[in-house]
């Protein structure tokens, strides 16, 4: 039994060899697969955005004003970090969900994450 798992492990172990012989090409960085970029840095904040529920509006309008309101935070998180530390800055990635909270206060929540490539401004040199 032992050497037929051996024997297996064998033949699946040289099955891979051609795979990993192959060469992978030179890409250009992207962005969107979560690879860092010479010379930038990446930034993630999380946001989160708390709405009461109006009973006489439309629920379902009101969740999308309440995601509305989430994507401008979002995109206003680089201009914040263009104020303050970098000379670029781009959202490569962006996660949300919006959920319904009934509990003694009745909330629509919606949070999410921003993921931001940021390249940073030059310090000024010290003597």
């Amino acid at each position: 039994m032992k050497s037929s798992a051996r024997l297996l492990t064998c033949a699946l172990a040289l099955a891979a060899f051609p795979a990993l012989s192959q060469e992978v090409p030179n890409r250009v960085p992207n962005f969107y697969a979560g690879q860092r970029v010479p010379g930038m840095v990446n930034v993630q904040t999380t946001v989160s955005l708390s709405v009461p529920v109006d009973a006489a509006q439309e629920l379902a309008d009101q969740i999308k004003a309440a995601q509305k309101g989430f994507y401008v935070m979002a995109g206003g998180q680089c201009d914040l970090i263009l104020e303050t530390l970098a000379e670029s800055c781009q959202i490569t990635n962006l996660t949300s969900s919006a959920d319904l909270n009934r509990g003694s206060r009745n909330d629509i929540i919606v949070r999410g994450t921003v993921t931001m490539a940021v390249k940073l401004k030059d310090s000024p040199q010290k003597p």
